[in-house]
């Protein structure tokens, strides 16, 4: 006969293991990784999950040195916590580095806030637009329609894309006014705009 752990005969087939998800909920937290805290320490005071908050890819760990915005998925011990970003992007690690939006803004972000942060470009002109402080927008034709396989617009999906910023990103004339109109920064990488060229299909 079959033994179990305790020694005693089984009385017939094992019954079958119950596999519980990863993410499974339950007042013990998940089993593999733990109980969720209710707060982790970050940069800039105390995180709570589903709380809105930015970390900067940092030059020295191979970043562009840009700040980027998520939410708070979840916490583990040890003062980590897991965020999936606005872009699709996710990252665990320590708390630490977690700036919260509703406390105040990282130090560079402050001076930057003040006007002590790099002087700003005076405009120049690139292919008869003005960059710098204040874009000037080039002529804007009508839109055209993307047909078939065409790249669109990542803002309407709709039009062909005939304008690009200085970042690289492009959008089509329409949602490029709308852009403009209201100061936004690209849609795609949140980069300022200071740059803006027609581009001709």
């Amino acid at each position: 006969a079959l033994l179990r752990r305790t020694g005693r005969p089984a009385a017939g087939p094992a019954a079958p293991i119950r596999r519980l998800p990863l993410e499974a909920p339950g007042a013990m937290g998940n089993v593999l990784l733990g109980p969720e805290p209710e707060a982790a320490q970050g940069a800039n005071g105390v995180l709570r999950k589903g709380m809105r908050v930015q970390t900067q890819y940092t030059i020295d760990e191979g970043g562009d040195g840009r700040w980027y915005q998520g939410k708070i998925k979840r916490l583990y011990e040890g003062n980590k916590v897991k965020i999936n970003y606005d872009d699709g992007d996710t990252w665990k690690g320590s708390a630490a580095y977690v700036w919260s939006m509703s406390g105040s803004p990282p130090p560079a972000q402050q001076a930057a806030m003040m006007g002590a942060g790099p002087p700003v470009m005076q405009a120049t002109v690139v292919q008869g637009v003005a960059v710098g402080a204040s874009v000037q927008l080039p002529n804007i034709p009508p839109s055209e329609v993307a047909v078939g396989n065409e790249p669109c617009c990542p803002v309407c999906t709709e039009n062909k894309m005939d304008m690009a910023f200085q970042c690289g990103h492009r959008v089509c004339g329409s949602c490029l006014r709308g852009i403009h109109a209201a100061s936004a920064p690209c849609p795609v990488c949140r980069t300022p705009i200071t740059q803006v060229i027609r581009i001709f299909n």
